[in-house]
């Protein structure tokens, strides 16, 4: 039973917990009332059951039994103090330290209450929510990253770092130091000042403070003056010499460059002594071979005995070094050695010949090569034909071979095997001056490095709007006075006939209106633009009855993609049209260079208005007052189709380039030539013409019909 005094319970700690560490909870203390003294015992025990106290069970039966109240003992007064501070009171039987801790625990209470806490009395503050829409969260202001420059590169100097020159920068050939006799034979042919390129190099290539010790590299674009640039100083150096000897060797990629190359250089020479040779594929070897080396019989019986004792051990032996210099020992008299004179003082011709007279004419020697060009190099070195430049580097820098050593070379070779005296200077044939020329200059290191080129410099003829040579890729540049256009074709079918309206109301027709004004119009040009180009091409037609292409000035340059193409093409706008047969003709690569001569002669004279020709003739072909250059069949790439154009608008003169574009072609022309990154043309734009097919045709279907028959015919009848 629980101890009940006053209505109040007595708290007492559970047994089942030792009371040595269990911190007793104090118990509120509620006065006695008359509820409280009424209420059952059930009552009771159900309150202490529900409150969740350790105090004891009551059985049932004392449940129901009456509750008997104790009497109350008298207190006195300092055990009544005691009672009412005691929160819950203790048993008498309880341990001291459970008093100290529960004494300390009701100061501490009281205390609080008396002295509550300051963040109690103040009411609390909710932080304020901001609210937000669906918005990015804001960032700090990004920081500036400094622009970096780089301090290397990837090509050396003398390549990232070219000389450039303004192309339209000109200066009189005699404020050039070039010699009046020289300065009196350009004005005769109409040339009084220099042009950009040729004002670059003619110091760098002449003796005086500016002359360049070491080699050139050109970059400049085509009908620029490459070829007179580089033949004037070598001519004017050599204008004294009264014995040929070969000191300059010039590469070019075609025969017809080497027509091209030898007219400007026959037409410097005159007056002088210096002699000019030719090697080209299309000349027998032999014949080559006498006019480049001159056989002279010199007496010298000690070699004569070491040369018959040597070829007598060869024959012995079966081994035979060099067959050629034996057999003309045999054609000499007693105590005779065959001494070997060059017959040119400047060689002109295609690499693939000359490795074959460098590996197989006798007495070939470039011992005394002072200059070497090489003309169109990027084209030279992307084909490589027969590793022509190792073959030659290998020729130029190499020892003589002793048996044809002159006397100085000997001596010299004495001294260095012996040790004995001071060595004999390195004659000046030694020190080759090397010039690189292209419209397209080459930036491969490893090509150019086949050249072993020695403090090598570049430089860049561009106008003055134009950015610098670019490094990362190739970029060509056009002439500042070339105007482009395009002629959509349809499939193609038909390109013949467009190609003959554009020859007969564009080219050769006085009545048609100019085609270059501004320039400034978008590459596309709208329907209306068409139509008004399709109205005035068909009054162009009403006009051009007559062709009167004898009395035009006009010379036009047609190029296709092959050679049979061109031939055909040649016979079809014969048939189409009788008035262009006497003034057409086709460029064949099968004809002599005798007749291929004549042919660009007859064309630079204008006897020959119109000429067609495959890609040979792109390449440096250098024909004054070209006027239109028409692009028969699409080039292959942007480099063909640079040297294409490039025929016209030379030497500061206007010209017009025509592209017959069919549909499949279109994309790529569009994209790649005509808006590509790769053409600079400063503010110029290709230009869209668009012709109706109806027009273009003029009753000419039938006409076209009867001349594809007999090209037809006469094809079979080639084949078969």
């Amino acid at each position: 039973m629980v101890p009940v005094f006053g209505g109040v319970q007595r708290w007492q700690p559970p047994k089942s917990v030792n009371s040595a560490k269990t911190v007793p909870t104090p118990h509120p203390v509620t006065k006695p009332t008359e509820s409280n003294w009424a209420a059952p015992a059930t009552q009771l025990h159900e309150q202490e059951a529900g409150s969740g106290s350790n105090y004891p069970r009551i059985d049932a039966a004392e449940a129901d039994a009456p509750a008997k109240l104790p009497k109350t003992p008298k207190k006195r007064k300092r055990d009544s103090e005691a009672h009412v501070d005691a929160t819950p009171p203790e048993e008498e039987g309880a341990p001291k330290k459970h008093k100290t801790v529960l004494s300390k625990y009701e100061k501490v209470s009281r205390k609080a209450k008396q002295n509550p806490p300051e963040s109690q009395n103040e009411p609390e503050t909710k932080p304020e929510v901001v609210l937000r829409d669906l918005q990015p969260l804001p960032q700090p202001e990004p920081v500036p990253e400094p622009t970096l420059k780089p301090t290397f590169s990837v090509l050396p100097t003398w390549l990232a770092q070219p000389i450039t020159v303004e192309a339209s920068k000109r200066v009189p050939f005699d404020k050039l130091g070039v010699e009046p006799s020289f300065v009196k034979k350009l004005a005769k042919h109409g040339y009084t000042d220099a042009l950009a390129v040729q004002s670059a190099l003619l110091p760098m290539l002449q003796p005086g403070y500016e002359q360049h010790q070491g080699d050139i590299c050109v970059s400049a674009r085509t009908g620029s003056g490459k070829t007179l640039a580089y033949l004037l100083p070598i001519v004017e150096a050599l204008k004294d010499r009264t014995t040929p000897v070969l000191s300059a060797i010039i590469v070019v990629p075609t025969r017809q460059l080497v027509d091209q190359a030898l007219q400007v250089a026959e037409e410097l020479c005159t007056g002088t002594k210096i002699k000019v040779g030719t090697a080209v594929g299309s000349v027998p070897l032999a014949t080559e071979q006498r006019q480049l080396v001159k056989l002279k019989a010199q007496y010298d019986p000690k070699r004569a005995a070491l040369l018959e004792e040597k070829v007598k051990q060869q024959r012995e032996t079966g081994f035979v070094e060099n067959r050629g210099l034996t057999d003309d020992l045999m054609t000499l008299p007693v105590d005779h050695v065959p001494r070997y004179d060059s017959g040119v003082d400047i060689l002109i011709c295609t690499p693939g010949r000359l490795v074959e007279h460098v590996e197989s004419t006798t007495g070939f020697l470039l011992r005394s090569i002072r200059w070497l060009v090489i003309d169109e190099a990027d084209q030279l070195l992307n084909q490589n034909f027969q590793g022509w430049s190792k073959v030659l580097m290998d020729a130029l820098h190499d020892e003589t071979p002793e048996d044809m050593m002159d006397a100085q070379e000997r001596l010299r070779k004495q001294r260095q095997m012996s040790g004995r005296g001071p060595l004999l200077p390195p004659p000046m044939s030694r020190l080759i001056t090397k010039v690189i020329l292209s419209a397209t200059m080459e930036k491969d290191l490893t090509k150019l490095g086949a050249l072993k080129l020695k403090r090598p410099k570049l430089v860049s003829v561009q106008d003055a709007l134009e950015q610098p040579l670019t490094t990362e890729s190739d970029s060509f540049d056009l002439p500042s006075t070339l105007y482009e256009f395009a002629v959509p074709v349809g499939d193609g079918q038909k390109k013949p006939l467009y190609l003959l309206f554009l020859l007969l109301t564009h080219v050769f027709n006085s009545n048609a209106m100019p085609q270059h004004k501004d320039e400034e119009q978008d590459t596309d040009s709208s329907e209306s633009d068409s139509d008004s180009d399709s109205s005035s091409s068909e009054d162009a037609t009403e006009n051009v009855a007559e062709p009167t292409i004898a009395k035009h000035k006009n010379r036009v340059l047609i190029f296709t993609k092959s050679n049979e193409s061109a031939s055909r093409l040649s016979h079809l706008l014969s048939a189409l049209e009788l008035s262009l047969k006497e003034y057409l003709k086709a460029m064949s690569p099968s004809s002599t260079a005798k007749a291929s001569k004549k042919l660009l002669r007859s064309f630079s004279s204008g006897s020959i208005k119109i000429l067609i020709a495959s890609d040979a003739a792109s390449r440096g072909l250098d024909i004054p007052d070209i006027s239109h250059v028409i692009n028969y069949d699409i080039p292959t790439s942007t480099t063909s189709y640079v040297h294409r154009v490039g025929r016209t608008a030379r030497a500061g003169k206007t010209g017009e380039a025509w592209t017959l574009v069919t549909k499949s072609e279109a994309g790529w022309f569009w994209n790649q030539l005509a808006k590509g990154d790769n053409i600079r043309r400063g503010n110029k734009k290709v230009r869209r013409v668009e012709w109706k097919e109806r027009s273009v045709e003029y009753n000419r279907r039938r006409t076209y019909e009867v001349a594809l028959a007999e090209l037809q015919e006469a094809v079979e009848d080639a084949d078969g």
